[in-house]
């Protein structure tokens, strides 16, 4: 669970948290993803184009993500529901990244917006290494 830095971050409003979760994203199809990373405007969805053949850059998508939160596992609270839109696609880089997509994301209301700020702010709480815990 720690921040990602690339050439891309000055470009970034928000810092990205790598977490472990997944998405129901809600396209042309509806399908069940892996999340690699979030921020506060943006996800990184892992697959590719073969897998996912409906997702284009440009599309706009329905979200929810699935946040675990230690003690909220299965609690529709820990739950994230967004808008969004693809914006790229990313053939990943072997040994650090996958594949994936990287989308917008905007939640719904304040209710999902405020989920969002305290799944991230657990998130990154807790980095791998952190003998804090």
């Amino acid at each position: 669970m720690t921040p990602v830095a690339d050439d891309a971050e000055s470009r970034r409003k928000s810092s990205r948290v790598e977490i472990f979760a997944q998405a129901e994203v809600a396209a042309r199809e509806v399908h069940i993803m892996e999340v690699r990373n979030v921020s506060a405007g943006g996800i990184y969805l892992v697959g590719t184009p073969k897998e996912y053949p409906d997702l284009v850059p440009g599309l706009d998508l329905g979200l929810v993500i699935f946040g675990a939160v230690d003690g909220l596992a299965d609690n529709p609270r820990s739950n994230i529901t967004c808008r969004g839109r693809i914006i790229r696609i990313d053939d990943g880089y072997p040994g650090k990244r996958p594949a994936g997509f990287g989308a917008t994301i905007d939640p719904v209301d304040d209710e999902q917006r405020e989920r969002l700020a305290e799944l991230l702010e657990h998130a990154d709480a807790y980095r791998v290494g952190d003998l804090r815990r």
